[in-house]
């Protein structure tokens, strides 16, 4: 049997209808899927843990402007494997990529710096340090500073427009240590072993284990240490006294800093006592204040609050982005669920201390 001319466009008419139906209803339900609001702070404590294993908060915002959350935890050195909620993001490498992303990405307002570090090399701080001037050129930045922002931890966050700390955050430890073993007693008195070494030159078996250390040695080291410390102190200073325009204020903070420079850490009270630190509050408070100095610098309007969210670099996000189920990647973890993230981190391979790993060479660490 035939269909007329008539029968045929009805029925076409009728298709038509339910695919474009069928292409508005699709539209509607995706709309409705990645504008799912994130979880509220009622969820579940295993639905937090589950988002945080997914990684579904280390990723950045998809549009609209925010504030960035970034987060060094940690031993400061160059292995990027690092660990903490996102392996990936937590090793210093990746904090520097991440902050330089930050600093040149026009959505992100501001940089909210959280460090829990005892320090590490001096290189990766240096290197981190940049990173944060980097940053404050652009757009505001402010560090929070958690357990411990010792050393290199404490050079990181000196480049900061704002630091904010705990009342007991141990900081500071403002120095340069070199630690190396002498196993000569060891080797040539009780197991009759004795080194045999061949150099080019007098100093190039440095700190060597199995010989005596000669005064020549200790006085060239010394120097090192001295000219690595001078960086550290002027570094700091220059953070910390930038903005002071009156010149006895000046001077009056330099010396108070000066003074506890001698490798001593201190609590954050005497931290902000001595000028080491702009106020006492925790990590929410610090947004509170990034917020504020955003407003101020773009001409915000004072009741302008953007959301917080934690970045990556670019290489990171896309990483972690494939490996989330999709839809995902648009949601958010709030600022309590990093915080209780933080401490999980995965254990390094070795167990040795930085001092031993780094042997013979300076390092900005809190010891």
């Amino acid at each position: 049997m035939s269909l007329d001319v008539n029968s045929s466009k009805t029925f076409s008419y009728v298709l038509i209808g339910l695919v474009a139906l069928s292409l508005v209803v699709g539209s509607v339900g995706l709309v409705m899927k990645n504008n799912t609001p994130p979880p509220s702070p009622e969820a579940s404590h295993i639905e937090k843990e589950a988002q945080l294993k997914k990684g579904i908060g280390a990723l950045k915002a998809l549009k609209g402007n925010t504030l960035a959350l970034i987060k060094l935890e940690g031993e400061i050195n160059s292995d990027s494997s690092g660990g903490g909620f996102m392996e990936s993001g937590s090793g210093a490498t990746a904090v520097r990529e991440a902050l330089d992303a930050a600093a040149q990405d026009d959505k992100v307002k501001g940089v909210l710096l959280l460090i829990n570090s005892p320090g590490g090399t001096v290189g990766m701080s240096q290197e981190l340090n940049a990173a944060v001037k980097r940053v404050r050129a652009n757009k505001p930045i402010v560090a929070t500073l958690l357990d411990v922002a010792a050393s290199g931890g404490y050079y990181t966050a000196c480049a900061a427009d704002k630091i904010v700390t705990n009342k007991g955050t141990l900081t500071a430890s403002i120095g340069v240590i070199m630690q190396s073993m002498n196993f000569q007693k060891l080797m040539e008195e009780k197991l009759g072993v004795k080194s045999v070494t061949i150099k080019s030159g007098k100093f190039k078996d440095l700190l060597n284990p199995y010989r005596k250390t000669s005064s020549a040695e200790v006085a060239l080291l010394q120097t090192i240490i001295n000219d690595s410390y001078k960086d550290f102190l002027n570094t700091v200073l220059d953070g910390r006294l930038r903005n002071i325009k009156d010149d006895a204020e000046k001077a009056r903070r330099r010396k108070q800093i000066t003074a506890v420079a001698d490798g001593r850490v201190v609590t954050g009270n005497q931290a902000v006592a001595v000028g080491l630190a702009d106020e006492i509050g925790d990590a929410y408070y610090a947004k509170d204040v990034l917020q504020q100095l955003v407003n101020e610098r773009f001409k915000y309007d004072a009741s302008t609050e953007f959301e917080l969210v934690p970045y990556e670099s670019d290489e990171d996000f896309l990483k972690s982005f494939f490996h989330l189920p999709f839809g995902e990647a648009s949601q958010h973890l709030n600022l309590a669920s990093v915080l209780q993230g933080l401490g999980q981190s995965t254990p390094p391979e070795s167990a040795l201390p930085l001092t031993m790993r780094y042997a013979n060479q300076p390092l900005w660490l809190y010891q």
